[in-house]
């Protein structure tokens, strides 16, 4: 499975390639956004000290893991932000009469170049402004890789509900947008009843949260119930897909506009 997805990545890249122009344009815009959010906190702890407890670090850690799991979604797996659209257009009958599984053919059949970008500026970030130690920068990548299934499992569930409601882009899109916003903010901003929908219905809390508090101190039984949770999440939406797939091949295209 690793030589097939790495197989269409290398495909994807030469395509992006093939305009390099606008391939480095969207990198570096990519990038400079995300770069002026990090200026915006350096200011910000210039003239406050933390933030819920949160100092200058910690805040660049969390934008750090956030940018490297988005920008690794986005350079792998940006094919998951299409299949609400496949399905209420009646366009996965392609890939249902492919070799490998509908899903995985869908999820690595799109790159967003700009996901580069954001990948680029996590790594650097992390490194140049948060000065890791090993044990650190070697958690930073294992965590990076988990926080980008777990992105990966949810865009794919929300995605799915296409098959149920014909027609989910826009629930999707704010979905998305949600969980960007939600990931990239200091966990103690929030508590109550929103801290429970961050761990849920939009997980930040994993996505996040949970890195950031193993990169600054490794606890395996943590790490374990991360890594089940991306296990967990990757068999739903999966089989969330299947479930709503058998809906769209006993239908027709046209019933599933409607």
């Amino acid at each position: 499975m690793l030589r097939f997805v790495a197989y269409y990545v290398g495909a994807n890249l030469d395509v992006a390639l093939a305009y390099r122009a606008a391939f480095a344009a969207k990198v570096f815009a990519f990038v400079v956004s995300d770069a002026m959010w990090v200026a915006f906190w350096w200011l910000y702890f210039e003239r406050f000290p933390s933030v819920e407890g949160y100092g200058f670090r910690q805040v660049v850690i969390v934008w750090a893991i956030a940018a490297t799991a988005f920008g690794m979604f986005g350079g792998v797996a940006a094919g998951a932000t299409t299949i609400a659209t496949r399905v209420a257009r009646g366009e996965l009958d392609f890939y249902l009469v492919l070799p490998k599984a509908p899903l995985l053919h869908l999820v690595v059949s799109r790159m967003d170049p700009g996901g580069f970008g954001d990948a680029l500026f996590g790594i650097v970030t992390f490194a140049a402004l948060a000065r890791p130690s090993l044990e650190e920068a070697a958690a930073f990548t294992v965590l990076a890789v988990l926080a980008t299934v777990i992105i990966t499992a949810y865009i794919v569930a929300v995605q799915s509900l296409a098959f149920w409601t014909g027609r989910a882009e826009t629930i999707a899109d704010q979905a998305l947008f949600g969980l960007i916003t939600f990931a990239t903010y200091p966990e103690r901003l929030f508590g109550g009843p929103v801290k429970i929908v961050l761990f849920t219905l939009v997980p930040a809390g994993f996505v996040s949260y949970v890195p950031v508090r193993l990169v600054q101190e490794w606890d395996w039984t943590l790490a374990g119930a991360l890594s089940t949770v991306a296990v967990g999440a990757t068999l739903a939406s999966s089989a969330m897909f299947r479930l709503g797939l058998r809906r769209y091949q006993s239908g027709s295209a046209l019933s599933m506009r409607g």
